[in-house]
């Protein structure tokens, strides 16, 4: 069975996506390596990962359903862009970041012009 770059795409940041955001979604201080969250905090977390991993599970869904791939790959880019833009603006308001942040932040901003590439194959 061949897979096709945009196929192998959709399912790796698919499946990488839902991983990490049941994560965030059901343990969000231990995702996040930070112990003293407030409950505000936590609420937030747990719902920016939910809104994740339904983009995440929709990707999934997409390799069976292939009409749905571009509107996956548009969810998978907006929301890879405006994680990346929201880590890179804590940069400078906040400060430096951990150095598993940093990396974060350099990993998704890998996956925005691999992303579009993903979109534009058929």
């Amino acid at each position: 069975m061949k897979v096709s770059f945009r196929t192998g795409f959709i399912a790796v940041l698919g499946t990488v996506g839902t991983i990490l955001s049941l994560g965030g979604l059901f343990s969000p201080a231990t995702a996040f390596s930070d112990k003293n969250l407030s409950i505000s905090a936590l609420s937030n977390l747990r719902a920016f990962a939910a809104a994740e991993a339904m983009m995440a599970l929709f990707a999934l869904y997409s390799l069976a359903k292939k009409q749905y791939q571009d509107s996956a790959l548009i969810f998978l880019l907006i929301s890879t862009i405006g994680w990346t833009i929201g880590q890179v603006l804590s940069y400078f308001a906040d400060g430096k970041p951990t150095s598993l942040v940093v990396i974060s932040i350099v990993v998704q901003a890998a996956f925005i012009p691999l992303t579009w590439m993903a979109l534009k194959k058929k």
